[in-house]
């Protein structure tokens, strides 16, 4: 750990620096490269990756304050949520202006009521917030994360995220068994004041994804068809916190809007410029939530998701 962070925090110090000096120059180099087609929004991404930066300085400053004066007190955890939901709203406000997105939001009576475990479709790297500033905050509570080990790399996520209660996982499978015991435990230990994140998907969605699940894993073609907006579910985590849970409902949330913006190379191309970004909420009570094998209900609710997908992609006119 020791190590990453010191490699991470390095890195982000080599990066600040050369962005710094080559500022000119990137910003030329930027808007000249905005005349073709795939990097359109070259200046864009430019500022956003410029705030990013910032950001990530900010959080680190801020980590080592409530650190340094908090943390042996009732409130450093709050502390914490605070930052998180700063970082959060900090870089989502700015991704929104510079690129124009709108934000719809339907399914609001599902973010009222009691704490819940979330399920969320995953598509893009915007996606990452979207549970947090659009449930979390607007109950004004702890979300708890279930998170790929790979952002460990980005020192505020490492730093923040290990700090507070979240799990991040090895989605190699190379150890599955504590990587469900470690899910289990997130849920399990779950307050009346805290709700719990998956992407039962594992990874972000796209139709190379899709289309290549099929050639390496033909058993679940079937589920591939059936699901064609969607990767199908990693059954280990959810069906982990299903049996884990501590009397939680469960919340789905469907959007579309961020497929064209799974990674940097959609970013640069205008995969979020003036995108019309739609979430569906909904929620199931825990009453209405089988109790032992799950595997039906989970199946039945993605069949649900995918429909709604299919409503709202309509409706952008996306198919």
């Amino acid at each position: 750990m020791i190590k990453r962070r010191f490699l991470t925090i390095s890195a982000v110090v080599v990066i600040t620096a050369l962005l710094v000096m080559l500022a000119p120059l990137l910003i030329v180099v930027s808007l000249l490269a905005s005349v073709f087609p795939n990097f359109r929004t070259a200046p864009h991404s430019l500022a956003f990756i410029y705030w990013f930066v910032i950001c990530e300085w900010i959080g680190l400053a801020r980590f080592v304050w409530v650190y340094t004066l908090y943390r042996n007190k009732p409130v450093f955890l709050q502390r914490l949520r605070d930052i998180q939901f700063w970082w959060a709203q900090a870089l989502f406000d700015l991704g929104k202006w510079v690129f124009e997105l709108k934000i719809e939001v339907r399914g609001n009576d599902a973010l009222k009521g009691r704490c819940a475990i979330l399920l969320s479709r995953h598509t893009s790297m915007a996606d990452t917030v979207l549970p947090l500033l659009y449930f979390g905050k607007a109950r004004v509570e702890s979300l708890r994360y279930v998170l790929k080990q790979e952002l460990q790399y980005f020192p505020c996520l490492d730093i923040g995220g290990n700090l507070l209660p979240n799990v991040f996982v090895d989605r190699s499978g190379a150890d599955s068994a504590t990587a469900v015991a470690a899910v289990s435990e997130l849920v399990a230990t779950a307050g009346d004041e805290e709700s719990v994140l998956i992407y039962p998907e594992g990874t972000r969605f796209t139709q190379a994804k899709h289309d290549a699940l099929g050639e390496k894993r033909p058993q679940l073609r079937e589920q591939l068809e059936r699901w064609p907006s969607l990767l199908p579910l990693r059954l280990g985590g959810v069906s982990a916190m299903l049996a884990n849970n501590p009397g939680k409902d469960l919340v789905f949330l469907a959007h579309v809007g961020f497929e064209g913006s799974a990674n940097v190379h959609d970013l640069l191309g205008g995969g979020w410029l003036r995108q019309r970004v739609i979430l569906q909420f909904w929620r199931i009570p825990y009453a209405d939530i089988p109790k032992g094998d799950a595997t039906e209900f989970l199946f039945s609710e993605w069949d649900k998701m995918q429909g709604v997908v299919n409503e709202l992609k309509a409706e952008l006119e996306l198919i």
